[in-house]
């Protein structure tokens, strides 16, 4: 029998083996820029052309552990950490993690009406293109000046990214162990995403028939210029 000492301490150490932590991981999503977090607004350059990216929201689906699907959408702002940081549900350890840019077909054509507020699909988030009837999978708007300088607004050009079709629905498949209590830091890299995009030729698409081809290299870079670590 046990003394009533030991039975609390037992009580105890069960309480501690089934720590919620343990059964959850955590995402972190940045916008990294020059290896550091990138803050919106803040100008860069790629050679002689100076850069700032003023906002930069996207949409993460079907988010995998293995066969277990952890989420089925994710609405992200890497400048905003209620939109950044994500607490997650696992039930065992895995190596093989993968998510995808955009919003599945089943979900692409759902009426943003029907969602509650909170929920990312929800119109409060302002990524459902009314006239398109579908929803935006990337919204990127900021400025390039070639001179290297921001400081001259009316000199300034566009970055207008919006795009959403099926067809450019994106996934990015990872091996990597990550086991419950893991916090798992997921970049996307600026200076990569720009490094094969000429702003000059593509800093502009609406996903429309005549910058179809802007908007499949974006999500190409996109999902290429993610990296995952975990801590």
């Amino acid at each position: 029998m046990k003394t009533p000492v030991i039975a609390f301490f037992a009580a105890l150490l069960s309480l501690f083996s089934c720590r919620p932590q343990e059964k959850e991981i955590t995402i972190e999503f940045q916008l990294i820029q020059d290896d550091i977090p990138y803050l919106n607004s803040t100008p860069f350059n790629k050679g002689d052309t100076a850069i700032a990216i003023d906002l930069f929201h996207f949409y993460i689906s079907e988010m995998y552990l293995g066969d277990r699907m952890l989420s089925e959408v994710l609405f992200i702002d890497p400048s905003d950490s209620l939109y950044s940081n994500y607490t997650l549900a696992v039930d065992k350890s895995h190596d093989e993690f993968s998510f995808s840019l955009g919003v599945p077909k089943q979900l692409n054509s759902m009426d943003p009406t029907t969602f509650e507020t909170s929920h990312p699909l929800s119109s409060a988030f302002a990524m459902y293109w009314t006239w398109a009837s579908k929803y935006r999978f990337l919204k990127v708007e900021g400025r390039f000046n070639d001179s290297g300088d921001l400081s001259n607004a009316g000199s300034n050009s566009s970055i207008i990214w919006h795009t959403g079709t099926d067809d450019l629905y994106r996934v990015a498949l990872y091996k990597v162990q990550i086991n419950p209590g893991d916090h798992v830091v997921i970049q996307l890299d600026l200076d990569r995403l720009l490094s094969a995009v000429s702003l000059e030729n593509n800093g502009f698409t609406h996903t429309t028939v005549n910058t179809y081809a802007t908007a499949e290299l974006v999500s190409d870079q996109v999902i290429s210029s993610f990296s995952i670590s975990v801590e």
